[in-house]
């Protein structure tokens, strides 16, 4: 408790900033309903927003935090520990973000609409995912994981801000692509931030212990060499 208590106290700003916006994501959500959010939401579609949100969407996606951490790896050496830090942070929020899947089962927009008899049709509807995996979204889980990583390490307000304007993005193009709900974006983010947040953690206990552990080592006494000494002190 105190370790996360330790750095939201240092992030402040991106901390706060988050709760500013979980409060206006749930605020919308007290007033709109589950399809009326969906529909006051996707009210601004051009083909040049569809384009832009098509590439923004992808940022969130496996692939590219496992493509930034490989090249922080290969390129940037002396920031290895981000790297570290960005992959358990995605395999934590994805196993998170699974698990909630399995279990809710909620419908995503185009088979919530279709179930609901509700005559309203996006063009995006046509590439749209189906099934009933849509409670929380895996994209923006992921999206803000990666964005509390690079706030944290960084602690720098420019990069915590970015951080959270790439989170948005990332989020809401997955409710302007028709692949998901506000509030399953709003459950990413919880997953996202949490994930981020237990990952530095958990990095950082570990890598405390492994140097304890090898510093006792490299300082404990030898018992292999007292015991050949010995024998060769009783020979002479």
């Amino acid at each position: 408790m105190n370790s996360i208590l330790n750095i939201a106290h240092k992030n402040s700003l991106f901390y706060k900033t988050s709760l500013l916006l979980i409060g206006v994501i749930l605020f919308f959500l007290c007033f709109f309903s589950k399809s009326e959010g969906f529909i006051f939401l996707n009210r601004f579609h051009t083909k040049t927003l569809n384009i832009f949100f098509q590439n923004i969407t992808f940022f969130g996606d496996g692939i590219f935090i496992i493509f930034v951490s490989l090249m922080i790896l290969i390129f940037l050496k002396k920031h290895r520990k981000l790297a570290f830090l960005l992959l358990l942070a995605y395999l934590v929020s994805g196993v998170f973000a699974q698990i909630f899947k399995l279990f809710i089962s909620a419908p995503r927009p185009s088979v919530y609409f279709e179930m609901h008899h509700y005559k309203y049709y996006l063009d995006t509807f046509a590439n749209s995912r189906v099934g009933f995996r849509s409670f929380p979204s895996g994209h923006s889980a992921s999206a803000f994981a990666m964005a509390t990583i690079f706030s944290i390490y960084s602690n720098r307000k420019y990069v915590c801000i970015f951080s959270l304007v790439f989170g948005i993005l990332v989020g809401y193009s997955r409710i302007y692509l028709a692949h998901h709900f506000l509030i399953d974006v709003l459950g990413g983010v919880f997953i996202g931030i949490l994930s981020g947040s237990l990952s530095v953690i958990w990095y950082d206990a570990v890598r405390l212990k492994i140097i304890k552990i090898v510093k006792k080592n490299s300082f404990a006494p030898n018992p292999w060499a007292n015991a050949f000494n010995n024998s060769s002190l009783s020979n002479r």
